[in-house]
């Protein structure tokens, strides 16, 4: 099921009500909607319908910087080095982001991840304010607590991206002004992580009193639609946040609340969902081409490791594929079209020197297969690779080994390896590249936060790895 028009028609007019951040706007924030009512009808007398499309519009709103290959999964990919993006349109993919420094105005790539999320906090104030305003008869009290847990729960998602964007450059308002020319307060990533642990742990506190969803909730959802299971889904969150802040003991408790199951598939989770009804969202990262714009870094076919029979782990295989493309695959290996062996399996040749788009050319991902395909939020198999990397953070060295060997040998089909003190976080992060591949920046987050982003690999004299977003320079410029 998708979020649907009349999400898009309700929500729409919220998100381009601006940040009330205190940048400047000529936007006129009380913009009728004929749809549904304006803002202020709905702020001043919200309905069981109103409160529930809002709550699924924070969906929507999330959705609005993940699909596209400009959007997070995309750009966190590429300067992860997960990927490249070959458009040819737009060298900005290679000046600016390989190259650098990231461009802090609107109109560069280091202006993302801003504008979007607050819009979404802000409609996240708006259905907590209207669920406030509802009573028994429109709603019972069980419900108005799962929406309160959902939302503070998609909220703090809308901070860690945030955060995970901006690291030390936060300056990250947490609380957003009634005045949208009133600068809000800036904190720092410290403050930005307690602040979403807080919500996190409101959350936990509502859907705990909770009786079950009140709204249908999209495909990607499915089997987390009671209070229990969203729970589950919140807590497997809020592990993912404890693990980035190190404490690790918080991340275990968390862990142990959450959906992890060892006998549950690895792709078990909660995903964004997209479909091709009207008013609805496509997967855009799907690209089915011989001639793709995103592409597998070529670091990816450089790391990747042999099973004992010689082929490539699983995980490899499975999210990528073969080029086929006879002009470009031809010049790529420089193997004559029409020989017998031709086109051999290009993810397993060693291409020799050559840049880095020529290193690549022959290689797609495999990993979203069609426009409708969904992109993880979390994921079982995200969650055993986070108990294993808390456990190597306390020096549980045996019960990190085992969780990592089971990731190993089921979704790579690998051999076990021996975890030691010298060799745990490699392993762990080697386990974490594959298995998270091109989901959500997990490899740039995972490098800088153990503060090796210099094994990224240069693939010209004129690239470098961009750290963290800046500040974006209407933000900056408001505050002057």
């Amino acid at each position: 099921m998708g979020i649907g028009t009349m999400t898009r028609n309700i929500v729409l007019p919220v998100l381009l009500s601006g940040l009330l951040l205190g940048v400047p706007s000529c936007k006129n924030l009380n913009s009728p909607n004929d749809n549904f009512g304006d803002l202020e009808e709905i702020t001043s007398n919200p309905t069981r319908i109103s409160v529930n499309t809002l709550a699924l519009g924070l969906l929507f709103g999330q959705r609005v910087y993940l699909r596209d290959p400009n959007d997070y999964v995309g750009q966190l990919g590429v300067l992860g080095r997960e990927s490249y993006n070959n458009d040819i349109a737009d060298p900005r993919f290679e000046s600016e982001m390989l190259g650098g420094p990231l461009d802090g105005s609107s109109a560069a790539f280091g202006g993302n991840f801003w504008d979007e999320p607050y819009a979404n906090i802000r409609l996240g104030q708006i259905t907590l304010d209207g669920v406030d305003q509802l009573d028994d008869i429109q709603m019972s009290s069980g419900e108005r607590d799962f929406i309160r847990g959902f939302a503070k729960t998609i909220v703090a998602i809308d901070f860690l991206t945030l955060v995970n964007t901006h690291d030390t450059n936060c300056g990250c308002p947490i609380t957003l002004p009634e005045d949208p020319q009133s600068p809000a307060a800036q904190v720092s990533k410290e403050q930005v992580f307690a602040h979403i642990v807080s919500l996190l742990e409101e959350a936990k506190g509502h859907l705990q009193g909770a009786s079950d969803a009140p709204l249908t909730l999209p495909s990607g959802f499915a089997g987390f639609t009671t209070a229990e299971r969203f729970l589950q889904f919140n807590r497997g969150i809020r592990a993912r946040v404890a693990v980035y802040m190190m404490d690790y003991p918080a991340a275990l408790q968390a862990l142990g609340e959450s959906f992890l199951d060892t006998s549950a598939p690895l792709a078990e989770g909660v995903f964004h969902s997209f479909s091709t009804s009207s008013g609805d969202e496509l997967n855009q990262l799907f690209d089915p081409s011989d001639g793709p714009r995103l592409k597998p870094h070529p670091s990816i076919k450089r790391d990747v490791e042999l099973k004992a029979g010689g082929a490539p782990d699983q995980r490899f295989t499975d999210k990528t594929r073969v080029i086929r493309n006879v002009s470009a695959f031809g010049l790529c290996l420089g193997v004559p079209p029409g020989t017998p062996d031709w086109p051999p399996d290009p993810r397993f040749v060693d291409l020799g020197p050559g840049s880095f788009a020529e290193q690549s050319c022959d290689v797609g991902f495999d990993i979203y297969t069609s426009i409708t395909a969904p992109i993880p939020i979390i994921r079982n198999e995200e969650l055993i690779l986070l108990r294993a990397e808390a456990n190597i953070g306390l020096g549980n060295l045996a019960a990190a080994e085992s969780d990592i060997n089971f990731v190993r040998t089921t979704a790579g089909g690998l051999e076990p390896v021996t975890l030691t003190a010298g060799n745990a976080l490699e392993r762990l992060l080697y386990e974490k590249q594959f298995s998270l591949l091109y989901e959500g920046g997990h490899r740039w987050i995972d490098l800088r936060r153990y503060d090796m982003l210099d094994i990224l690999p240069l693939d010209k004299p004129t690239h470098q790895v961009n750290a963290r977003y800046p500040l974006p320079l209407d933000e900056t410029a408001a505050r002057q």
